[in-house]
């Protein structure tokens, strides 16, 4: 009982528990069992002290996961190595068989020596656009017996240098050598004026008066066969007196599989021959070069606009006639202008009929 009175705690109230007999029952039906010993005779487990310490804490084998020492480790890499291939690491190099030289560190810095060191970065300058003046800074010195050439004048205030001159390719040549051409030059003689060849398209300028027998003879020859005119349309050339129309004739051969341009020169306020009683596709062309150029057509059996009022002022494709919009005399007799009557929050907007 001794022992029982000696591992009891003592009191909370602070006294000292010497000489004080064992703590009174609590008021209850049924008293506390103090008179049973503690369990002290039992020695502790000391076997498993310790056993959650990692430093402590028993080994486990490879397979269950653990992780080898260095020494164990580098053997075993050494046994899986080819023969003859060493071992590499950031820190040290080792011999893969014995009797094999040590080589050196393996450099971890880009550039480093052959013994490991790293190299010293060195700046290199920038590449100059523009060589540098004799005798500044950095200018490379003239070799000796050489004298430096003399600095370059500067261009006077207010002068532009004159551009570099463009060279092209010629794109425009004298057709020689074809036969269909040299057979057109034969049979209507001075007539044509013009044969070349532009990027892969001939073009021949014949005159006026020859253009209707060029074109039917274009049409009905067995060697030319153009039997489709693709377009005939104009250009307007203001600064050329006396020729300020291109008449342009697009034609193609279906059985031949060839193209050929025509042109002819048109004064200003001169009729063309019409085309329609040799391809009557060109009904509808000519109206409509009549309608932007104005260009009168003779023979043509219904030349009248034909993307235009019929009395709409001008020409819209000749060069003199404004870009912008104008007002002129055709909107003012069919376009019939409204003004707009509106309050001052802009709120009610009514048309001025509606007032």
């Amino acid at each position: 009982m001794a022992d029982e009175t000696k591992d009891t705690p003592p009191d909370q109230g602070g006294e000292s528990g010497e000489g004080k007999s064992p703590a009174k029952p609590l008021e209850t039906s049924k008293p506390l069992e103090t008179s049973k010993p503690l369990e002290t005779s039992k020695p502790l487990e000391t076997t498993n002290v310790g056993a959650d310490v990692p430093e402590k804490a028993a080994a486990l084998p490879p397979e269950a996961g653990s992780v080898l020492p260095a020494e164990e480790l580098e053997a075993k890499v050494k046994a899986e190595l080819p023969k003859g291939e060493k071992v590499k690491t950031e820190a040290k190099v080792e011999d893969a068989l014995p009797g094999v030289d040590k080589p050196l560190l393996t450099p971890t810095v880009e550039g480093a020596s052959e013994k490991g060191a790293p190299s010293v970065p060195t700046k290199t300058a920038p590449p100059s656009h523009e060589a540098a003046a004799p005798g500044a800074l950095g200018a490379p010195a003239a070799p000796a017996g050489e004298k430096p050439a003399p600095p370059k004048a500067a261009p006077a205030a207010g002068h532009k240098p004159a551009p570099p001159a463009r060279k092209g390719p010629v794109i425009t040549v004298d057709i020689t050598g074809d036969a269909l051409i040299d057979r057109i030059r034969e049979r209507f003689g001075e007539s044509i004026t013009e044969a070349v060849a532009t990027l892969g398209q001939q073009v021949i300028r014949v005159k006026k008066e020859s253009l209707i027998d060029l074109c039917r003879f274009l049409h009905d020859d067995e060697e030319a066969l153009f039997d489709m005119c693709v377009d005939e349309t104009a250009v307007h050339w203001p600064e050329r007196a006396g020729q300020e129309f291109d008449i342009v004739i697009q034609l193609y051969s279906v059985p031949k599989n060839r193209r050929l341009r025509v042109k002819a020169n048109l004064a200003d306020g001169e009729a063309s021959p019409s085309l329609t009683g040799i391809w009557a596709g060109t009904n509808w062309m000519e109206r409509e070069a009549f309608d932007m150029f104005g260009i009168q057509f003779e023979g043509h059996p219904d030349l009248r606009r034909i993307l235009l009022p019929s009395d709409w002022p001008g020409h819209p494709l000749r060069k003199e006639y404004p870009i912008e919009y104008r007002d002129n005399s055709w909107t003012d007799k069919h376009l019939e202008y409204r003004e707009l009557d509106y309050d001052t929050s802009l709120i009610d907007v009514k048309y001025a009929e509606r007032r």
